[in-house]
């Protein structure tokens, strides 16, 4: 009866679902602040999934967003940056403006998201593959990126590496959205491998 109140008050606990997730994948389930996070190899590379809380502070309130993390480092024979964000007001200012926008070629990405490279040919090259632009429209993510800086919220990859970076804001709710990150890593990995000689 206890657990029952508990899970009213304060939502189900879904530890259960990482954790199945963590065995099926040959992981481990960790937490950092309460938000839990899986780490598990693939591929000769280590993927990392997180559940993250940001808060906000606005006009003397403070406000939660829950948002899912995705990371895989690599070493990268040739610096590479990609940013992929939602298109959005801000995007199409600095657009207008400044920015050069990288065109894929698919009309349903190009129109959803804001692409910006260091190496617009071999961003377009990495982009051509239709079951990774499908997925990616299909999970519409806030950002990916694949940089040696900082992630969206102060993540940093190994010294010397790369990390292929994928953020959404939304809240965990079932193992589905677990796997279809994996997807999303796993075909993006794939590319670079494919491209850049990624290890």
């Amino acid at each position: 009866m206890l657990k029952q109140v508990l899970e009213f008050i304060k939502g189900k606990d879904l530890t259960h679902l990482w954790e199945q997730f963590a065995i099926e994948k040959n992981g481990v389930v960790a937490s950092t602040s309460g938000d839990l996070y899986v780490e598990y190899p693939c591929s000769n590379f280590t993927y990392k999934i997180a559940n993250y809380t940001h808060y906000i502070v606005s006009g003397g309130k403070s406000y939660k967003r829950k948002y899912m993390i995705g990371i895989v480092e690599f070493f990268l024979p040739t610096p590479l940056e990609i940013c992929i964000t939602k298109e959005d007001i801000f995007t199409r200012i600095g657009k207008y403006f400044k920015n050069k926008e990288i065109v894929v070629g698919n009309n349903a990405f190009d129109n959803k998201f804001y692409l910006k490279s260091n190496k617009e040919l071999k961003a377009i090259s990495i982009l051509k593959d239709k079951i990774l632009i499908e997925k990616m429209i299909s999970m519409n993510p806030t950002r990916i990126e694949i940089t040696n800086k900082d992630g969206l919220f102060g993540e940093i990859p190994s010294k010397d590496k790369h990390m292929l970076y994928y953020a959404k804001q939304e809240r965990f709710e079932n193992i589905n959205q677990l796997y279809q990150i994996d997807l999303l890593l796993t075909a993006f990995v794939k590319n670079l491998k494919e491209n850049c000689s990624i290890q």
